[in-house]
């Protein structure tokens, strides 16, 4: 199956046209993305001032999803 993909991938790459539509593609998603990555780092950093996720992850487990309830 990893072979199939690889090859489809290899094919599409050497086409100027798809290379170009997967661009677009990417661009449009990562755009779309954006925020929300933002949003998730912004509330990492947050909690890991608060609690540590080396020493108790349980703990800022629970409150990543507190501040992330409460980002707004």
């Amino acid at each position: 199956m990893l072979n199939i993909i690889k090859f489809a991938t290899k094919l599409a790459l050497k086409n100027p046209k798809v290379r170009e539509g997967i661009k677009k593609v990417a661009i449009k998603s990562y755009n779309k993305a954006k925020p929300i990555i933002k949003k998730n780092i912004e509330v990492i950093k947050k909690t890991s001032n608060q609690t540590s996720p080396v020493k108790n992850f349980k703990s800022f487990k629970k409150k990543y999803r507190e501040n992330f309830k409460n980002y707004d």
